[in-house]
Formats: structure tokens, sequence, C-alpha cells
């Protein structure tokens, strides 16, 4: 019989570990100490975790990602106070990625109860305990693989006899509701469009990829509830509708040219009754990666910017995140 989960491993396989992330902070985070100049101080507790972790296998291949927000609580005590007053406080990491450099976290270290005397601990929290910190995320990945590799990957020697692949589903999470979209005015596209001053965007983004890999990324619609972490509508028939982001970004497939050309119609919820752009996507095959040129016109004057950043952060990002289509990992 075979393994209904993925047979040959071919599907693309998500789990969702923030749970296990959570655990995994706290287990390794919490008793963390560090001492200088005779001051100490030590992680006491995780009061906070949380934004997306999850572990995604594709043809084979393990992909670690996440973006996550920490917030810890810390105890300690200054060696010049006479009375042995001890000093708490608070570390909030506002981003813990997949893709963020050591060099790159930020600690925001606050005192409580504040004052002149206490500030010497700030020193050993940030020169002590933090790059132990920054250590104990170094090793996210490679546990999140240990711990829950056999819930997306399955050996060979326990696979069956193949069966018929199986749709892809997921539930949705937040990615669908915090996709940006400007001002929360929403509109249908069968609302009369208004006369809408426009503007256009041309961006050029390389992927360390095949044109046909990355036209499938984007047509595909069981690769599309990866990169999106969601449900969508999607077909590679022209003239068909598609929705992504819980609807957020909607439009209409007008040509569709394999490993060369995708053009289609396009527009996010918040935009003027009706309006529609249209985006052109052409593919540039180069001998190790795949230049994706942009274009795409009848951008309403203003929204240029919070577009760009949706292409850039939800389309892009998220597709070389989630298929190691130049991620860091």
């Amino acid at each position: 019989m075979s393994n209904w989960k993925n047979v040959n491993n071919w599907h693309w396989v998500n789990k969702n570990c923030l749970k296990w992330a959570q655990n995994y902070f706290t287990e390794h985070l919490v008793g963390l100490e560090a001492e200088r100049n005779g001051n100490k101080a030590s992680i006491t507790k995780m009061v906070e975790c949380t934004g997306d972790v999850d572990l995604n296998q594709r043809k084979g291949k393990i992909i670690t990602i996440y973006d996550v927000v920490l917030k810890l609580e810390w105890a300690g005590k200054v060696g010049t106070l006479a009375d042995g007053t001890e000093v708490t406080g608070t570390i909030h990491v506002p981003e813990i990625a997949h893709d963020t450099d050591s060099d790159d976290y930020v600690f925001e270290i606050a005192i409580n109860d504040d004052s002149n005397a206490k500030q010497a601990i700030k020193e050993v929290v940030r020169k002590g305990l933090t790059p132990l910190m920054i250590k104990e995320f170094e090793k996210l990945s490679g546990a999140m693989i240990k711990e829950n590799c056999e819930d997306v990957y399955i050996e060979s020697d326990k696979m069956g006899a193949p069966t018929p692949p199986r749709l892809a589903t997921t539930k949705e999470n937040s990615s669908s509701t915090k996709f940006g979209t400007g001002s929360s005015a929403a509109a249908t596209a069968e609302t009369p469009a208004k006369k809408v001053n426009t503007t256009s965007l041309t961006e050029t983004t390389e992927f360390q990829t095949s044109a046909h890999e990355l036209y499938e990324t984007l047509t595909d619609i069981q690769r599309a509830q990866v990169w999106t972490r969601g449900p969508v509508k999607l077909s590679k028939e022209a003239g068909s509708k598609f929705e992504f982001f819980g609807g957020n970004v909607s439009g209409e497939m007008l040509e569709l040219v394999p490993d060369k050309k995708i053009v289609q119609t396009w527009r996010l919820r918040s935009w003027p009754a009706g309006h529609f752009s249209k985006v052109t996507l052409e593919f540039d095959q180069g001998s190790d990666c795949v230049t994706l040129k942009m274009h795409q016109t009848g951008i309403p004057v203003g929204e240029e910017e919070l577009t760009r950043t949706n292409w850039s952060g939800y389309y892009w990002r998220a597709i070389k995140g989630s298929f190691g289509f130049g991620a860091n990992f």
C-alpha cells in the first residue's frame, strides 16, 4: 500500500512548526546566563514567540522557512549594589528569520525600574547573553529538520506502490490576511471602474532556478499554495481568474507562454472599485539562473511603493524562501 502523505517525495509538503519553535526557544534560551565584571544576568522566561515557522519538502529537499518575533524576561544582580537588589528586564527580538545574518539581529534591551546604578548590567545582557542567544538561533534550522523531518519526508524503504497524486490542501493562515493592501476599503472585480490616474512599475529579479521551474511556481496551484501559505484560486488556462492571499490579490490570466511569458490583469482589493492593472512577466533563461522582468501598468498613483513592496515581500522573497531559488539557509 502506498504512503498517502507524499508518493516519492514529489509533492510540496508543509508543516507548521510554530508550536515546536516556542518549545525550542523555551528549552534552549531560558536558563542562559552570563557574567561580566562581577555583574550577572540570566534569561528567566519566554514571554512571546509569534510569527511563521514552516518546514517544507520540495522534491526530496528539506527547506526551513521562519520569521518570528521573540520577547523574553531576564534577571540579574549588579555587583556594586550593596543591598544586592535584583535587577529585572526584558529582551525584545523583532525578527528571527531564516535569512537573517548573525550580525543583523536586533536586541531591544529594557530594565525595569531603571536607575543609573543598574545600567552596568545592560552590558552583561548585550555583550554576554545576546551572543549566546544568537548561537541558539543558528541551530534552529538544523534542529527543526532533525525533529520534524519525518512528517514531510518519507524514506524510500517506507514507500509503497504509487497512487494517483492528490491536490494539496492547506489551512488558511495569517499570510492571507496580512498581505499589504493599503487602505481598508474593499472593492469587487465586478464593480464598474472609475477614472483613475495611474503610473507604472518595472522590476528585474534573479532566481537560482530554471525558467521552467519558475513558470510552474507562478502558475501551478499546488506550488502557489506553498509560497502564498494559504488556499488560492489558479489555473493555467488563458481567460481564467485567480485569487491569492484570501482574495486580497485577484485578476485574470490573459496570455500564457510556457517558460517564456505571463500576462495578467492584477489588482489589490483596496484599489478603486473595478480598477485593474496589467502585469507582464517575461522569463530570460541564463546559464545558471533565470531573470524575471516584471512590467506593470495601471497602478493607481500613490500605490506604487506599496505595490513594489508587496511584489518584493509576498511574491519574490516568499518564492525564493519556499523553494530555495535564492534564499539563504
